[in-house]
């Protein structure tokens, strides 16, 4: 529906945060290049789905920022804060592979440690059979 969501985002949160009760009408929601934007309801509920505004129970016109979008808006913005949470996916990516790492060496050394006792085992299997040939003759 909207190709360039985020940059939507980008241009309402700015202009609902510098609006001085930190509201704004769903119909005075603004388009990249400062036009009316078409579809403002759906807009709106994406808003309201992402948390940055609340809704007006009634009839939906009314948007007020929420403390959440404050705090995007001034930690740099919507893009800034898609790029925090891309980061943050990738880090846990790596962080998961880590653990993952860890726990195949883990794996890995006890099957060594397993193949070394059996090792051990038949060593000292051989050792006494030697010796019982050797007594032997």
């Amino acid at each position: 529906m909207f190709e360039n969501i985020d940059e939507l985002i980008e241009v309402n949160l700015k202009l609902l945060y510098t609006s001085k009760s930190q509201f704004m009408m769903r119909i005075n929601f603004k388009d990249e290049c400062g036009f009316n934007l078409k579809n403002s309801k759906v807009f709106a509920e994406i808003l309201d789905h992402k948390g940055l505004v609340v809704l007006e129970k009634d009839q939906g016109f009314r948007c007020d920022l929420t403390d959440f979008g404050k705090q995007i808006y001034e930690s740099g913005g919507w893009n800034k804060y898609l790029e925090t949470v891309e980061s943050f996916a990738k880090f846990k990516n790596i962080v998961n592979m880590d653990s993952q790492v860890k726990k195949i060496e883990q794996s890995f050394l006890k099957k060594i440690m397993i193949a070394s006792i059996i090792v051990l085992v038949l060593c000292f299997f051989i050792t006494l059979l030697t010796v019982e040939i050797f007594k032997t003759t």
